[in-house]
């Protein structure tokens, strides 16, 4: 237990050194794990051409200081604790596999555990997948039907997706060579998994998450768009956004010290919205997208790419997201997942349409508003029956099986800070 209470985060020191059950040697161990470096410093080297004698040098060199790093041998202490918790993870494997037992990370990144059936957990995650709105079966994978030639066509897919673009002239020729896919290029679908969520008051549900989105067909498109949409959307956005932690108590000292704003009456309310990235729709978060590529502070256009260039670029990040689970291949036909930053973009600007006539209307009596992702915090001094009317009326304007949940007090709980009006 000692060991587990160090958290999913923790990593047991020196672990190239303890493969003795491996029937590589040291340095082939090495080289093996320098495979990855030397890709990265291939992709340096083809974007930022140098002198090919110099780029063998430095390559040289960072291949012997990484094997130097290992010469050294670790001292006898480490040795024994790096052997005693190889042994410990061992048999902790050999537990849980013996009586059918999953240890998983829980899906709120406090550094817990859960530790329960195995066999429920599948089922739940097998469930929801089977019950899920939001995805659409594509097909099997076996020995026939292979992942790559299933990735095969859904690049192809992809590709004549642009080309399309290209003959209607909203994307030009430099555009198309730039977004085009290639099969040679490392790309693979992206994987679905499941992490535990559990509280106080229900039993443990499930929530999906998505492995190798780095990876995916979509991913070089959906990076280019939210670098090229981030910039606008955190200009228009910044007085009723929160950043972090510290520009949230920053923007709240302000309003209360700065602006002296803040009443003996006043209370705080903190909001929520549950499950809008499974829900929301794909037409609604292109409307939201277009709303906002019109809005007077936005240019209307964006390194040669016109509004409706943009949205069409989006709408294909949206319809070709593909994944794999359980040997089978599924598509995003509504919602969209929080791996591709491109889709934690659009759903923020979704809010920022969507909080539009709150904030609006908070502005009017003076009072204080910020949102960080799907929560939310603002004052207010009036009638709670006037409060709850306003969150109602905003509530029926969330997707369907979307929630906002809601807390009003002088003092609440908001981005790990404790707000108290004293």
């Amino acid at each position: 237990m000692e060991f587990l209470h160090r958290g999913p985060s923790y990593v047991s020191p020196c672990q190239l050194h303890i493969l003795s059950e491996s029937q590589l040697t040291m340095d082939q161990i090495l080289t093996k794990q320098m495979a990855p470096l030397r890709r990265e410093l291939t992709r340096f080297f083809t974007k930022y051409p140098v002198d090919l004698s110099r780029r063998m040098n430095f390559e040289k060199e960072i291949q012997n200081l990484f094997h130097a790093s290992f010469d050294q041998s670790i001292p006898s202490t480490l040795e024994e604790r790096i052997l005693y918790e190889k042994q410990l993870i061992k048999s902790i494997r050999y537990q849980l596999n013996k009586d059918q037992l999953i240890l998983r990370r829980t899906v709120d990144n406090y550094n817990t555990y859960y530790l329960g059936s195995l066999n429920e957990f599948q089922k739940k995650s097998d469930d929801f997948v089977q019950h899920s709105i939001s995805y659409e079966f594509i097909g099997m994978l076996d020995c026939i039907n292979t992942e790559q030639q299933q990735l095969d066509e859904i690049i192809d897919s992809i590709n004549s997706q642009f080309e399309t673009l290209h003959q209607k002239r909203l994307i030009n020729n430099d555009y198309r060579t730039k977004f085009i896919i290639s099969k040679k290029s490392t790309t693979k679908l992206p994987h679905l998994y499941f992490l535990p969520e559990t509280n106080e008051d229900i039993e443990m549900t499930v929530q999906p998450k998505f492995s190798s989105y780095q990876y995916s067909p979509i991913q070089k498109l959906a990076q280019y768009l939210d670098e090229l949409l981030r910039p606008l959307f955190n200009n228009l956005s910044v007085s009723t956004r929160f950043l972090n932690t510290d520009d949230f108590i920053y923007k709240l000292r302000y309003f209360a010290i700065k602006l002296d704003s803040l009443l003996p009456k006043t209370q705080f309310v903190t909001f929520k919205i549950h499950d809008l990235y499974d829900n929301v729709t794909h037409a609604g978060l292109l409307q939201a997208l277009y709303t906002f590529l019109a809005h007077p502070l936005v240019s209307t256009r964006h390194k040669r790419l016109s509004n409706d260039a943009i949205h069409e670029l989006t709408a294909i990040v949206l319809r070709n997201n593909f994944f794999s689970y359980d040997d089978k291949i599924y598509r995003f036909t509504k919602g969209c997942p929080l791996n591709l930053q491109l889709t934690d973009l659009l759903g923020d600007i979704y809010l920022y349409d969507w909080q539009f006539p709150l904030v609006r209307q908070l502005r009017l009596n003076d009072l204080f508003y910020g949102r960080y992702h799907n929560i939310g915090l603002m004052t207010w001094y009036g009638p709670i029956e006037q409060l709850q009317t306003i969150l109602d009326e905003l509530e029926q304007l969330l997707p369907s099986g979307a929630q906002l949940t809601s807390f009003i007090a002088t003092t609440v709980h908001f981005m790990d800070c404790l707000i108290d009006n004293r």
